[in-house]
């Protein structure tokens, strides 16, 4: 038990050293690149990455005439066949919820 708490801490002549030393440089430098131990400012920026990306998409699909005439033709074809349209999106849930689920 001694052996392990002295490899982890790095003391010299334990064989696990070096690989003890180099998790805790990988630690060390993920706990830097997130913004150190407390990783609120790194939530806020991914937030707020998330929230500009959402933004610019929608403004994107919204201005886009092949999205409209593709919505267009969906919504067509769903009054066409309102069963069938039914069925997909039951079959589509069912697939989802089998593949997600643990």
């Amino acid at each position: 038990m001694t052996e392990t708490k002295d490899a982890a801490k790095g003391t010299p002549g334990d064989a696990p050293t070096s690989a003890a030393r180099h998790a805790r440089d990988a630690f060390d430098a993920a706990r830097d690149s997130i913004g150190g131990p407390d990783p609120g400012p790194s939530r806020a920026k991914a937030s707020d990455a998330a929230a500009a990306l959402y933004r610019t998409s929608r403004d994107l699909l919204a201005n886009n005439p092949e999205f409209d005439k593709a919505k267009d033709e969906l919504r067509e074809s769903i009054r066409k066949n309102p069963l069938a349209a039914i069925g997909i999106a039951f079959t589509a849930g069912l697939l989802v919820a089998l593949i997600t689920r643990s």
